[in-house]
């Protein structure tokens, strides 16, 4: 038997005082006179003896009393022993939830703050020889480790919220290794016990990969929040894949109630480019909806935006940030082959917006692809292997190819650059249904290009084309289809920006150059060779920020705002660098918003947001998670809950079996009997 508080167990001295009243009679006697005391003295020794046996019985009463009452306040245990293991100090694993669903209100505070606190009180009962491992959803080098009562308390006011999600079993699988690794290498461990206080929402507390374990003991906690309702900003994109000047620009915005009540008048704020709209929003229950903002582009540059919105219950995913760039020139290399159709040049040397370089194909090198946002192949017979590698790496590191095949092309040469685009192989020419029937007119590619859907279009004439061989590697979107069910132009499924037309620009091969969809499918492809960066990167997911400008100097590349000033990793893509926002230290030093990221000059114009996996408020039942550990081999689970503040609850780990209560109990039956003997004992 242990006892937690056995300071107590010093008031044991009291018990001398009944003894000492016991002991010695301090009542005065008076003498009495009588002519016989025969009979007299037959009654006093009868009397004596009762009394005396009624006396000792009070007194044993008494101590059983006070003797129960000291050791309820010292709190007497029998500590379970794991009979698996001995000869070692006992560990206590405790993993601390501290995500942003954390953040919610709890009835004293935020739930991380409970949290901490019952964490706190758990430590603090827990014996001088035991060691602690906590662990947060960091999982750093400092967690990683053995520590003390002391150093734990420490340790707990430093635990702050971090956008990193940690799923259940992850942790506890780590922390079984952890503890085995130990045991094996340096500290002997005897008992295992595992504390995880997490409010487990379904969206990260999986169970399915739990180890088995029959011999720790398993305490998880569950923290409920006043509130689960939650509204947030889920995402926003562009209705057009592509934003220019003078263009109006249709910005959607998705928000998502998670919550069973509806909401109505919610205001919406957009901040875009220093422009400010409000909108008002109604939302059923457990649903979402999308708004659409349009305004249009006044001038070029790097944009950056900012869309709000007023919860009450969680904070963290009321904004959403986003950033894209406008670009004044778009720069396209247009390789000769001996039959290159010079409409091409003509179409992109109207437009100001496009600068256009030529360059025949016996001159082209790789320096020949710098800066450039369009390749277009006009006319060649044949791909050499070295082009077909550069012109591959090019399209891997973001950049547009457009192939327009001659008239006597080399098939095989061709198809080693095409398969390697994930589009499908070209064949022999063919003169048969080569009618144009189709025009997908569905696909983004033709987004806003005709005013209003066109049933009956003036399709150019096409006499002759390549035949295509489709393999099942390739993928890709027919834009344009022939009669014998063959594509003429399409698109890269994948996310390479390629297109291919399966015929030749030739006068021999058709009329298409002089039909009025040719300047516009050339223009539109310019359009969607300008290259975008994402709108958006979420913080704690492996992600990479391209930066197409060529770096103007040596200095490394900052991530730099108002308060924050980071120097992230970069690694070579192809033909550009890009910026790596993974690992620990990323996670730790960066926040929600726009960056600028800088060497000697501003390279782009980054956006950062907090995952949104978290935003739904969907947790487990009590009876779900108790189903779950046991169905995965836990078998010693003890289950509590936190929900009227953690300092109306009792966690009491190392002691599963308490007898405080029971001290109680005896004390009051001995106080009882006590009173009857006094009140019903009267000789």
């Amino acid at each position: 038997m242990k006892f937690t508080h056995p300071e107590f167990l010093w008031s044991l001295f009291a018990l001398a005082i009944p003894i000492l009243i016991h002991l010695f009679n301090f009542k005065r006697y008076k003498t009495l006179y009588f002519s016989s005391l025969k009979f007299i003295q037959q009654i006093d020794q009868q009397t004596r003896s009762t009394q005396k046996l009624k006396h000792l019985i009070l007194l044993l009463l008494r101590l059983l009393a006070i003797t129960a009452l000291i050791f309820a306040f010292a709190q007497p245990y029998f500590p379970v022993e794991n009979k698996a293991s001995s000869g070692g100090k006992p560990v206590l694993a405790i993993y601390l939830d501290n995500s942003f669903s954390m953040t919610a209100k709890g009835t004293e505070g935020e739930l991380l703050s409970e949290a901490r606190e019952m964490a706190r009180k758990i430590i603090q009962n827990t014996s001088l020889e035991t060691r602690i491992l906590l662990n947060t959803n960091k999982m750093d080098g400092i967690e990683q480790r053995l520590v003390s009562k002391v150093e734990a308390l420490e340790l707990l006011d430093k635990i702050t919220p971090v956008a990193i999600i940690r799923n259940l079993d992850d942790v506890l699988n780590w922390q079984q290794a952890w503890i085995d690794k130990e045991n094996a290498t340096a500290e002997k461990v005897s008992t295992r016990q595992f504390v995880f206080l997490s409010d487990f929402q379904k969206s990260s507390a999986r169970f399915s990969e739990l180890q088995p374990d029959k011999l720790s003991f398993y305490y998880p906690v569950m923290l409920f929040p006043q509130d689960k309702s939650n509204v947030y900003v889920d995402s926003v994109w562009f209705s057009s894949p592509f934003q220019k000047i003078g263009q109006n620009n249709a910005l959607n915005i998705r928000v998502v109630n998670s919550s069973e009540k509806p909401v109505t008048n919610l205001e919406l704020q957009a901040d875009i480019n220093g422009v400010r709209r409000d909108v008002f929003l109604d939302l059923s229950a457990n649903s979402a909806t999308t708004t659409t903002l349009n305004y249009t582009e006044k001038n070029a540059g790097f944009k950056i935006g900012k869309i709000g919105i007023n919860d009450k219950q969680l904070f963290w995913d009321d904004e959403f940030f986003f950033s894209y760039s406008v670009d004044k020139n778009t720069n396209i290399c247009i390789l000769q082959g001996e039959q290159a159709n010079s409409a091409v040049q003509r179409v992109y040397s109207l437009e100001k917006q496009y600068t256009v370089k030529q360059i025949p194909e016996n001159s082209f090198t790789l320096d020949a692809l710098e800066n450039m946002d369009l390749v277009v192949l006009n006319g060649l017979h044949e791909i050499p292997s070295g082009m077909a590698q550069n012109l591959l790496t090019f399209a891997q590191s973001g950049g547009a190819i457009a192939l327009f095949p001659g008239a006597n092309c080399v098939v095989e040469s061709w198809n080693s650059l095409i398969q390697n685009l994930d589009l499908p192989s070209l064949g022999k020419v063919t003169t048969n249904g080569t009618k144009i029937t189709s025009l997908n007119d569905e696909d983004p590619f033709f987004y806003a290009m005709f005013e209003k859907r066109k049933e009956n279009i003036n399709f150019p004439t096409i006499s002759k084309a390549y035949s295509v061989q489709k393999s099942g590697s390739s993928s890709f979107f027919t834009l344009l289809k022939l009669q014998n069910g063959d594509p003429l132009f399409l698109r890269s499924g994948t996310n390479l920006n390629c297109f291919l037309f399966t015929s030749s620009l030739e006068n021999t091969f058709g009329s298409f150059t002089s039909n009025a969809l040719f300047p516009s499918i050339l223009l539109r492809i310019g359009e969607l060779s300008q290259r975008k960066a994402p709108l958006y990167l979420t913080l704690g997911e492996e992600s990479y920020f391209p930066l197409y400008k060529k770096q103007s100097g040596e200095q490394p590349v900052h991530l730099r705002n108002k308060e924050i000033d980071f120097i992230p990793k970069t690694q070579t893509q192809g033909l550009i660098q890009a910026v790596s926002l993974s690992g620990p230290e990323a996670i730790e030093r960066l926040k929600a918003g726009t960056y600028n990221l800088v060497d000697d000059e501003i390279q782009a114009v980054l956006a950062l947001n907090y995952a949104r996996k978290e935003s739904s408020t969907s947790c487990f039942t009590p009876s779900e998670i108790l189903e779950n550990l046991e169905n995965q081999g836990l078998k010693n689970v003890t289950f509590h809950e936190i929900k009227n503040g953690q300092s109306l609850t009792q966690i009491e780990i190392d002691k599963p079996f308490e007898y405080w209560k029971v001290c109680i109990w005896i004390a009051l039956i001995a106080l009882l009997l006590e009173m009857a003997v006094l009140k019903l004992w009267k000789k």
